[in-house]
């Protein structure tokens, strides 16, 4: 399970501006089985460009907040 702040790598292509490779951020996670997790993507501003509401299959974890480590 993912936890809020954690970044994640979109696996596959999700929409034409959400690619597989892309990274972002658990900014929520919807109270559902399983769990579905709103993700911010941002620019190299800082700046929101899209949020998407994904599931666990359609991401893999590339940094878990709560230890500041990566996985992969």
């Amino acid at each position: 399970m993912l936890n809020i702040n954690d970044v994640i790598k979109v696996s596959k292509n999700i929409q034409d501006d959400i690619r597989a490779g892309h990274l972002g951020t658990v900014v929520h996670i919807f109270d559902q089985n399983p769990p579905v997790y709103l993700i911010e993507f941002i620019d190299n501003e800082g700046r929101t460009t899209d949020m998407a509401s994904l599931k666990e299959e359609d991401m893999s974890l590339y940094w878990v907040a709560s230890t500041e480590t990566y996985v992969e």
